[in-house]
């Protein structure tokens, strides 16, 4: 099966020749590459990638044009590798870089500033601020550490979309 993903990346490949770096970035060309190669190795066992072996084959066809131009093919583009990347995640377990560390950074700060609002009322005596602003830190410190501990067991086990 690996014939598969190495033709179709060899035909992107041959498509993008001449676009710049920075593009191929932001439309996330590498980590499309990658999960065309995870689409050829499950769908064997998954009916969604067979699916989306079809979806990619049709997407390749104009892959050149939506990275080029904008219109009705970089939309399309756009909402195939997001849902690529929605079944990958969902199905298969893997994750965006970072995505642990930013989301529990996030929900670990407001429960830190939860927790420092709280503390401010039952203190009233004391300057707000005083609870409020290192509730808001600890929070943050917490998420970057607990995220990258789940962050470095996804990349460990090679899990990273």
């Amino acid at each position: 099966m690996e014939n598969w993903s190495q033709k179709i990346t060899a035909t992107i490949r041959q498509e993008l020749e001449g676009v710049k770096d920075g593009d191929l970035r932001f439309f996330r060309i590498a980590e499309y590459l990658r999960m065309v190669k995870r689409v050829d190795e499950f769908s064997a066992d998954c009916t969604q990638c067979q699916a989306y072996q079809k979806s990619v084959e049709q997407q390749v066809e104009t892959i050149g044009n939506a990275i080029r131009h904008t219109g009705k093919d970089r939309r399309n583009y756009d909402k195939h590798i997001d849902e690529l990347a929605r079944h990958m995640k969902k199905e298969h377990g893997f994750f965006p870089p970072f995505y642990y560390t930013y989301s529990l950074s996030f929900f670990y700060t407001l429960g830190g500033g939860a927790v420092g609002f709280l503390l401010s009322l039952l203190f009233p005596a004391i300057d707000r601020w005083f609870f409020l602003i290192p509730g808001i830190v600890l929070g943050l410190i917490a998420g970057q550490l607990v995220g990258g501990r789940k962050d470095a067991r996804i990349r460990a086990q090679n899990k990273i979309l």
